[in-house]
């Protein structure tokens, strides 16, 4: 009997997430159980963090999986933008990582997407200033007049090396060439919407600042 290979894979995957779901609700538990005990916090944090982490990653694996079937359906609904990126900002603090974080939109923008994969694609904007030792990450959001949206992400961190400016594509085979912001542009270019008589898909632009640091740009038409 033959088997879908990604069917198996998710179903594995599914269940690695539930595992985890409950190994991070068992530390929660022990960290409440010891704080009281400051020796202990280091420890917790790390395990908490790279739980976190991983779960994170399972999800990415997830959403992968999803976008490759060919029979794959973004899930879209209405959502309140400054929701979806609270859950983000939380995630990254239950990780550990502290960075100011400024939301420069108006909090009751609402919008029709998948939030699972835009919540990636967020996350994966915030991970990669942090990795450029950021300090600061501002999210603005421009309302364009067909309604659709470009979501920007600035940081003050060392910015994008040029040659990953020139390449003007996203490659999943190798660190250097952004794994992350490969899965951006995956989750973004499911996003469909007929403007016009025209279909126009979304997509991912990055570049840097005139006064330094990273800028990507997400388009959710």
């Amino acid at each position: 009997m033959a088997f879908d290979v990604n069917t198996l894979l998710s179903a594995e995957l599914h269940s690695i997430k539930n595992q985890l779901q409950a190994l991070l609700s068992a530390q929660s538990d022990l960290a409440d159980a010891l704080k009281d005990h400051p020796e202990f916090q280091k420890q917790i944090q790390n395990v908490q963090s790279n739980g976190q982490s991983l779960s994170h990653n399972v999800v990415e694996l997830l959403s992968v999986l999803k976008i490759q079937n060919s029979a794959f359906e973004p899930n879209i609904d209405e959502h309140w933008f400054c929701d979806s990126v609270a859950l983000v900002i939380q995630d990254l603090g239950a990780i550990g990582q502290d960075v100011k974080i400024t939301l420069e939109f108006d909090p009751d923008l609402n919008a029709f997407y998948d939030e699972q994969l835009i919540s990636i694609a967020i996350h994966n904007c915030f991970v990669n200033a942090i990795k450029a030792n950021a300090t600061e990450i501002n999210v603005d959001v421009e309302e364009l007049s067909t309604g659709s949206l470009n979501i920007m992400v600035k940081d003050n961190g060392k910015g994008f090396a040029v040659e990953q400016l020139e390449k003007g594509h996203f490659n999943p085979q190798g660190a250097a060439s952004g794994l992350g912001l490969y899965l951006m542009e995956q989750a973004l270019e499911v996003h469909t919407r007929n403007i016009t008589g025209q279909v126009i898909k979304g997509g991912v632009k990055v570049g840097n600042q005139p006064s330094g640091g990273a800028i990507i740009t997400l388009f959710l038409p």
